[in-house]
């Protein structure tokens, strides 16, 4: 049977649904001839918009509420219209906004968004940087409120941090639209958005594309798994990365197989669709310069193999790649950032299906350091990829590997969507990222790396280890312990992302219901912390 050009299952076009994340090869406009217009004023349309804010210290005697400084100018130009409006209901508080119309000839809607309190600092009790998220949260619910009014332009005050509301603005204004028809829903184009009353354009510009990496790796988790297969996740890699000359290297199973990587090889098996072992290389420094190693799973879907996961949960398995999407954000916004650090990422790529090839209860494998491993839990195959691609790190002699991937369910009953699980083997590089997680609101939380949990996956007659504990509890440190066999003497950081992966959209009020893309922004923060220590 023929299938139409323009068809779902057409790959070109979906590689060209990234044209959105694409840097311009030209800034020219194309001509086009000027239309007589018979009455220019009525064909004069306001179509901008602008995001002020608003302090409310609720315990402070007599007034409580206060406008930040651009707030106060844009209130002196309208003479005084701003103020007067806003005492005519309720101060907005923290996540709230109220819009108001044609105040002045040039912005036709003025959103004024609640900054809470204007005293508010680090927390060291909520590990998080109060005053930066209060600015992330305005900016969002600000650009929120503005969107449905279909602007062209948005102007964005700073809020006193021009990175912190750009990235609050961005990640609020993107949503996942590929598959909307046209002719069935009003096509609204993203509004423009711009730095409002504030010289720190080098600010903006670098939250601008924090925020744009990470909905980048929120693009790719939520494309369907019919569409984003490994083949076609290795060729929106390249589409997108080389054009940075950042180097990508596609490798097949034949070559996984024949460095030793039994856990990729088994897993990629149960799928048609062939697995694939791709390798981004990124130079910032000095070609001598030892390497950061990110390794993301990919598992672009994710059924449990014949441990079938349910309902509720296979529905999400389709973002089961977001650790390998991150990566590929990651390393995208260290190009454009230029970052003087080299990075190195790996993406085992696969599809995890039941058939007859699928791994099974029992089944024993051998890894790529020669360890024979038994499959106690065939649905707990991200370890398995992520160990291959540990022991094949240490061919580059890392100054620190990180691995992020989904992997253990029970976070979400401890920690909700409020932070990502972190264990490592270094006291040094957990403070980094608890500062830089601290500073971008994406929270990490340490979790134990203890011998407890080691003995678990050790309890295995008839291999060298398991792939998780006879427990049913403790997942998750189940799999740091089972990971932390392959990493030998090397400084890592394993962060499991499973319970931040989707939000249904209260979390956080500048993130949409749907796939989140954590933890890319701290990733980044994390090069940025230490490069300014000079540690990398």
């Amino acid at each position: 049977m023929l299938h139409s050009r323009y068809s779902l299952t057409s790959v070109p076009r979906c590689v060209r649904y990234v044209s959105q994340f694409r840097i311009p090869m030209s800034d020219c406009i194309p001509f086009i001839p000027q239309r007589k217009v018979l009455d220019p004023k009525k064909c004069l349309r306001r179509d901008k918009g602008l995001v002020l804010g608003i302090y409310l210290n609720e315990t402070v005697m007599g007034e409580p509420a206060m406008l930040t400084t651009s707030a106060k100018k844009y209130n002196e130009q309208v003479k005084g219209k701003l103020w007067s409006s806003l005492q005519l209901a309720p101060i907005p508080k923290l996540g709230e906004t109220r819009v108001f119309y044609d105040l002045d000839p040039v912005y036709a809607f003025v959103a004024v968004a609640g900054l809470g309190s204007e005293c508010l600092r680090y927390n060291p009790l909520e590990q998080l940087d109060e005053t930066k998220e209060a600015i992330r949260i305005a900016a969002g619910v600000g650009t929120k409120a503005l969107k449905p009014l279909n602007p062209k332009h948005i102007h964005v005050e700073s809020f006193g941090n021009a990175e912190a509301a750009a990235e609050g603005a961005s990640l609020a204004l993107w949503g996942f639209t590929e598959y909307r028809s046209v002719s069935e829903h009003r096509a609204i184009p993203k509004p423009l958005l711009h730095l409002y009353d504030d010289c720190d354009a080098q600010g903006w510009q670098i939250g601008s594309l924090k925020a744009e990496a990470q909905n980048l790796a929120r693009f790719l988790q939520e494309m369907p798994a019919n569409i984003l297969n490994p083949t076609t996740f290795a060729k929106i890699a390249v589409d997108l990365l080389c054009e940075l000359d950042i180097n990508v290297e596609v490798k097949t199973k034949g070559w996984a197989a024949s460095h030793g990587m039994g856990g990729f090889v088994s897993v990629g098996k149960s799928s048609v669709q062939p697995p694939l072992y791709v390798e981004i290389s990124y130079y910032g420094a000095d070609e001598c310069t030892r390497p950061i190693v990110i390794i993301g799973k990919g598992v672009t879907f994710d059924s449990g193999s014949i441990h079938l996961k349910d309902l509720d949960d296979l529905r999400y398995m389709k973002g089961d790649m977001a650790g390998a999407a991150c990566v590929v954000a990651i390393t995208r916004a260290a190009a454009r950032l230029k970052l003087p650090v080299n990075i190195r990422g790996i993406l085992p790529l696969c599809e995890l299906m039941p058939n007859g090839n699928s791994p099974k209860f029992g089944d024993i494998i051998r890894n790529a350091n020669n360890k024979t491993i038994k499959l106690r839990l065939p649905s707990r195959e991200g370890r398995l990829l992520i160990a291959d691609s540990l022991v094949y790190a240490r061919n580059y002699w890392p100054k620190f590997i990180i691995d992020i991937g989904t992997m253990s369910k029970e976070l979400i009953n401890f920690l909700g969507g409020a932070a990502c699980a972190c264990y490592t083997n270094s006291e040094e590089l957990y403070r980094y990222l608890e500062v830089a997680s601290s500073e971008t609101g994406d929270r990490i939380w340490r979790m134990p790396l203890w011998r407890f949990y080691e003995d678990r996956v050790m309890d295995c007659r008839c291999a060298d280890i398991a792939n998780t504990g006879r427990n049913f509890h403790g997942d998750s440190p189940n799999c740091a312990a089972f990971l932390k066999q392959f990493v030998q003497d090397s400084t890592w950081i394993h962060l499991d992302t499973y319970n931040v992966g989707y939000t249904k959209g209260s979390d956080f009020p500048y993130l949409n219901r749907g796939m989140t893309g954590r933890p890319t922004r701290t990733v980044i923060e994390l090069f940025h912390q230490m490069i300014a220590d000079s540690k990398l």
